[in-house]
């Protein structure tokens, strides 16, 4: 029995909405070819979901951010690599790479302990 899942958001940077599956996209629309994860954050403020930054086990690459409710975590790209702050697959620095479902507090807290950092205490990194 499935109990997770991930979207690769970083694929949409170089593959546009056709990597979105037609009856998605007839049910959702189009899809941009980035999400910002400040845009992202700021949306799901509105709707009362806020999100919480964890240490990132691939940081410096990435940030790691964690909705405590639903268990959703967002990687967002953090370091640049290659020319004109764009990362290898086309992703800028802030482009969300990923949705994952679901992290637990336990591997929250696990990060924390392990990665430690300014969000350690649950602020914010």
């Amino acid at each position: 029995m499935g109990r997770h899942f991930t979207l690769q958001v970083h694929r949409l940077s170089s593959l546009g909405s056709g990597a979105v599956n037609p009856v998605i996209r007839e049910r959702y629309g189009r899809f941009a070819r980035r999400l910002r994860y400040g845009k992202l954050e700021r949306v799901l403020a509105g709707r009362g979901a806020h999100m919480e930054d964890v240490p990132d086990p691939n940081g410096p690459a990435y940030t790691l951010h964690w909705q405590p409710d639903s268990q959703v975590s967002v990687p967002a790209c953090r370091a640049a690599r290659g020319r004109h702050g764009r990362r290898g697959g086309g992703e800028r620095i802030g482009d969300v790479y990923a949705v994952y479902s679901s992290t637990s507090a336990e591997q929250v807290a696990f990060y924390r302990a392990r990665y430690g950092g300014p969000c350690a205490e649950g602020g914010r990194g």
